[in-house]
């Protein structure tokens, strides 16, 4: 037997594409899976004892089959160096017999299965709509009949080989958990029926024919199948009560075996039900046995590591801007879409297209999976779907491997040469497509035909009266490559980009892998996107009911807000004597509005004349410090419980500005105030500030003071999240509480300290806007997945997160990362827990909280649906920074950080936008000293 050895942390050296296997003795092989420390026993035992004859075969056989074992390292095949004619040899695996389907004209209409598996295994998985899952199939040869048995699946018309959910037993017990198996597939569900069938066997041979491993490449994590061969028992008394041979039922079939080896067989979900077939008059004991890997290396192979092309595939996909991230995407889709098969018929690949949302009414899609079938075998591997579908865009290089594509789209007969026939399809395309609606027939079609294979030098193929003219590759890759014949470029091509395409329809569908309550909710997200693609107006916005502020807004000649006054009416009299009226009035003298001494109004108006002296001053008010302190308490008082009362997770509404971290820079939040709030509060928009407004910078109480007078003037329209540094033990260890002491002496600082930490304690921690986009300091938590148990999770009051919540503190100190950062990390840490199926890494940066990658944010969407999340935390070079494809953003609003150059920069979220606002501060002075630079801490 021959193993390639991975390495621990799941991938597979660099292994040269020349080198295709490698046979090495079973006794110098040592493997690790990641499901046991010690799972090349289990492999061993599998390949030598699977084997069985019923009764015991002798010791002599059971060493034959040590040779019999092979393990394939798949080579990914380019189209550049598979010929399109004549060189079938050359795309055949070592130590496997070419497989190759009868191609047929798909006669199967298009299927929904409202995002059920297309093959349903026997039995169930822990629910209907997972589709990755360790499973069985069988190989059921019933040698009287000469017919092997099929699976029908309950959702689809497609077939398949029977198979189970697989449940992996203790060492060495793959053999008993093989007998259960095809036990229970043929028990009709039936207890009774299923014990009897256990101890009663009806079968002669069992063996195991084949091991595969696919690689998960988010999470490192490997599915497994095992494909069994199983030859029923000739001699055994056959019985309605016990077991009757090739019998149908509601999930299982008999088929001729002669057609399955054939290659014909209609309906075909993969291609493994021929794969598997062995030849005619073979000893069981002789079927060849297989252990493949596909690793997450592998799914990348045409992806350029570092941005440099080193082949035409590489280069397609860079020419059409496809990511890691689109083909990780893709072939999860690939996975989900085909498992347990891990290829595509043309059925399955008609029905993928359907799945993926891509309507291509120009091209036959009959021809359409010849054309990516370039290995010619009539079943595609996930890198001939992804190499089709970037042929397919427009932005594609219409090169050698592009015309060998369109070649095989015309070669309806497979031939290796396109006939007259070909070519008629092929020009009335192209005059379509070059001429609008005018249609190319009659006698001007045979005359542009006869004019093209002239061009192309069109010889006799065949023999006899079966020869025909037609053109060679050769000849037409000539011809096209010289410009003699124009157009072939614009063949084949979809109208929009297909891979913007298929992530916004992935992402729109994410949720559909949640079981019974996906149904209600992918049908909300429908509606939810209905409603904002056709322009209706929702519920509560026809609710609303507007009415006349009683407040008027004064704006001096400057553009800031100078002061407020009551609305006065002509009929001022009637008006004042109405109950209702004098109680609005009573409401109305209570707003601070109308106080320009109030501590809010105060604290804005001397703190924006604070900021232009304050190179003079130590501090803010610090030779007044008990008023300071009075005022700022009267403040405090009303603050906590209107802090206390807001909802954990706030939901707010657009039109929103974003502003990220503050760290007490005072110029930088005054350059805000002019550039996005000057009016305040004359605002008509709501300011969302994503936290850290103290430490490092030297201004940290004035930023303090300032939002939270904001916060008090207009409550509804300011929401101050709570960040990572209003946290009292990050501040000790930072400049925040030492800032204060300086200031105002240890007394009066200790008393500033304690009464902003009692304010930044009742501070939400997350908000949502139009219940679509979630925003937070950090990120996601991984304890807590659903909004409405955050909000019950977080009380309000939290005085030390890390203690007292750890999912607020999760919420505050977590970090997107990219897949490749995400492995990376995996590997280097040997870090192997539960956590890495859900994509999240603990916080090696931070020393706390957690990583999340792409998939943890997609299943946080798809559990809320929400479609993007926007957070702080970190410091981009130009003040923001995209991750996930857009789905995340990350903002930072202090510019010159610690003695790095970058900018300040908010967000607005208005009309279903997202807009980036850079802020020029370039004249601001840095507000970050000097000792201050070498912290990692954000």
């Amino acid at each position: 037997m021959s193993f390639w050895s991975p390495k621990k942390d799941g991938r597979r050296p660099a292994i040269n594409n020349n080198i295709k296997a490698a046979n090495i003795d079973m006794n110098e092989i040592q493997m690790k899976l990641p499901s046991a420390n010690h799972m090349m026993d289990h492999i061993y035992s599998a390949v030598t004892n699977l084997t069985q004859n019923i009764p015991q075969q002798q010791q002599q056989q059971r060493k034959s089959n040590r040779s019999t074992a092979t393990t394939t390292i798949p080579v990914v095949k380019s189209p550049a160096t598979v010929s399109s004619v004549h060189s079938r040899k050359n795309v055949r695996e070592p130590s496997q017999k070419y497989v190759r389907l009868s191609y047929h004209r798909s006669t199967v209409s298009m299927v929904e299965t409202k995002n059920m598996a297309y093959i349903l295994p026997i039995g169930s998985v822990s629910n209907i709509y997972e589709k990755l899952y360790d499973c069985c199939c069988f190989f059921i040869h019933c040698p009287v009949h000469e017919k092997v048995c099929i699976l029908k699946s309950s959702s689809s018309p497609f077939i398949w080989l029977p198979c189970v959910v697989a449940q992996w037993p203790q060492k060495n017990c793959w053999i008993k958990s093989a007998k259960e198996s095809v036990s229970w597939i043929f028990a009709n569900e039936s207890a009774n029926r299923y014990e009897y069938l256990k101890n009663h066997p009806f079968y002669s041979h069992i063996r195991l024919i084949e091991i595969l491993r696919l690689q998960l490449p988010q999470t490192n994590r490997f599915i497994t199948r095992l494909a069994f061969y199983v030859r029923l028992d000739s001699n055994i008394e056959q019985s309605p009560d016990k077991f009757v041979c090739c019998q149908t039922s509601d999930r299982l079939d008999w088929l001729d075996l002669n057609h399955v080896r054939d290659g014909s067989v209609e309906n075909l979900w993969g291609p493994e039900l021929v794969k598997f077939c062995p030849p005619a008059n073979i000893n069981p004991h002789m079927i060849a046995q297989k252990i493949e890997e596909f690793s997450s290396n592998q799914v990348f192979h045409f992806v350029s590591k570092d941005g440099i092309p080193r082949n035409i595939e590489e280069s397609w996909l860079k020419s059409v801007k496809v990511t890691e991230n689109d083909v990780e995407r893709l072939y999860y889709e690939f996975l989900e879409h085909c498992y347990p098969s891990y290829y595509m018929t043309s059925d399955s690949f008609r029905q993928c297209l359907l799945r993926l949302g891509l309507d291509l009414p120009d091209l036959n899609l009959d021809r359409l999976f010849i054309a990516f079938n370039y290995m010619k075998n009539g079943f595609l591997c996930f890198h001939e779907l992804l190499l089709g579908l970037v042929a397919l865009e427009q932005d594609t290089p219409h090169d050698e491997v592009r015309i060998k594509f369109v070649f095989r789209y015309y070669d309806t007969k497979q031939n290796g040469v396109l006939y007259e026939e070909d070519m008629k399809r092929m020009l009335r395309d192209l005059y379509n497509i070059t001429c609008g609606d005018k249609k190319l027939r009659g006698d001007p079609l045979e005359q542009k035909t006869r004019e093209a294979m002239e061009l192309f030098q069109a010889q006799s193929v065949g023999k006899g009266n079966r020869a025909k003219q037609a053109i060679t590759w050769r000849k037409f890759l000539t011809i096209i490559a010289t410009h003699q014949f124009r157009g072939t470029s614009l063949l084949c091509r979809s109208k929009k980009s297909i891979f913007d395409h298929i992530t916004k329809r992935i992402t729109t569908t994410q949720s559909a892998n949640q079981s019974s309550k996906q149904e209600s909710a992918s049908s909300v997200l429908r509606l939810v996107v209905q409603r904002k693609y056709q322009n209706e107006i929702c519920q509560s916005c026809r609710s609303k009911r507007y009415k006349l502020s009683p407040i008027q807004i004064h704006i001096n000649q400057d553009g800031y807000y100078d002061r407020c006054e009551l609305v006065r009416h002509e009929n001022n009299k009637a008006k004042s004597d109405s109950p209702q009226r004098k109680s609005a009035l009573v409401d109305i003298q209570r707003i601070h509005l109308l106080e320009p001494e109030y501590p809010a109004n105060f604290f804005l108006r001397k703190i924006r004349e604070f900021n232009h002296t304050k190179r003079f001053i130590d501090g803010f008010m610090v030779n007044e410090r008990e008023r300071l302190f009075q005022m700022f308490q009267m403040m405090a008082d009303e603050l906590e419980p209107m802090l206390q009362k807001e909802q954990r997770v706030k939901q707010l509404n657009s039109p929103c500005f974003i502003i990220g971290d503050i760290h007490g820079n005072l110029e930088d939040l005054m350059s805000l105030e002019m550039t996005i709030w000057k009016q305040f509060p004359a605002a008509g928009v709501h300011y969302l500030f994503l936290g850290d407004y103290v430490d490092r910078g030297r201004w940290s109480i004035e930023c303090a003071l300032y939002l939270f007078s904001m916060k008090v003037l207009m409550p509804k329209m300011i929401t101050l999240l709570r960040g990572n540094h209003e946290i009292r033990e990050i501040q000790n260890k930072y400049t925040y509480r030492r800032e204060l002491w300086q200031k105002y002496d240890q007394v009066y600082g200790q008393r500033f300290w304690d009464l902003t930490n009692r304010l930044f304690d009742r501070l939400p921690l997350s908000a949502t806007i139009d219940e679509t986009i979630f925003c937070s300091h950090g990120g996601i938590p991984h304890q807590v997945t659903r909004l409405t148990d955050l909000e019950k999770r977080i009380p309000p009051i939290v005085m030390s997160p890390e203690s007292d919540c750890p999912v607020a503190w999760e919420i505050m100190w977590s970090d997107p990362i990219n897949q490749e950062h995400f492995m990376t990390i995996q590997n280097l840490y040997q870090i192997r827990n539960e956590n890495l199926r859900q994509g999240y890494l603990p916080n090696t940066k931070r020393g706390t909280a957690f990583y999340f990658n792409e998939r943890a944010l997609d299943n946080f969407f798809a559990e809320n649906r929400l479609t993007h999340l926007i957070r702080a935390h970190e410091v981009p070079k130009l003040g923001f920074m995209i991750h996930f494809g857009q789905k995340c953003v990350t903002i930072f609003s202090c510019s010159h950080y610690c003695g790095n150059d970058n900018e300040c920069c908010v967000l607005f979220a208005h009309q279903e936008k997202i807009r980036v606002i850079r802020i020029d501060t370039t004249a601001n002075q840095p507000a970050t000293d000097q000792f201050q630079q070498q912290s990692i801490i954000r």
